[in-house]
């Protein structure tokens, strides 16, 4: 009997659930397969409040879906953490929730593109920085998400008052990690530039 191999889709993937075909984000995933083996997925169904757990069996990759309904091809974004022990901080929601907003700015233009870029590269500095404790991690993560989700907004619907304070709080947060001081002089600026603050 062939052994079909089983699904695991990364954080932040945009995938089909269950029988209704329902779409969502992949929040986190399962290190190891459960007793069934399949791996465990929490999915951030589109129009739902809490994430669902779902087996890989029952979801379906979404297949350039959201590209066709935009009417533009968009380069794939996703973030690429290595070293770090995510499952023990529980980052999956924010990292998902990075990883959409990053996806749906991506490909609008040079100065989206840059963004991207710096808000890609920052986040995944910050997840696999090994000298900064698990508290911070995640209250930086948990910024650079509101980041992320303001930034998909349009201009005049983001809150620049949030995003001041969070924009203005994140030196100070990171600056116990003298290489996450660096790039954030290298992308702070892009950051601030494109949020218009």
């Amino acid at each position: 009997m062939k052994q079909t191999p089983k699904k695991r889709f990364s954080v932040g993937r945009r995938v089909l659930v269950g029988m209704g075909m329902r779409p969502g984000i992949v929040t986190s995933v399962a290190e190891q397969p459960s007793v069934m083996g399949e791996f465990v997925h929490l999915v951030q169904v589109d129009g739902e409040q809490e994430a669902r757990a779902v087996l890989g069996c029952d979801i379906q990759a979404l297949p350039g879906l959201d590209e066709d309904l935009q009417g533009m091809n968009r380069p794939t974004v996703h973030l690429h953490i290595q070293n770090s022990n995510i499952a023990n901080l529980n980052l999956g929601s924010q990292l998902g929730t990075i990883n959409a907003a990053l996806e749906s700015i991506s490909g609008q233009g040079s100065a989206q593109q840059e963004f991207v870029q710096a808000l890609k590269q920052l986040t995944e500095a910050v997840v696999s920085q090994k000298g900064l404790p698990d508290r911070e991690k995640q209250e930086i993560v948990q910024a650079l998400s509101t980041i992320a989700e303001q930034a998909t907004k349009k201009p005049e619907e983001r809150s620049k008052g949030t995003l001041k304070a969070v924009v203005s709080w994140l030196p100070t947060a990171i600056a116990a990690a003298s290489d996450l001081t660096t790039l954030w002089g290298k992308f702070g600026p892009i950051i601030r530039r494109y949020l218009g603050i």
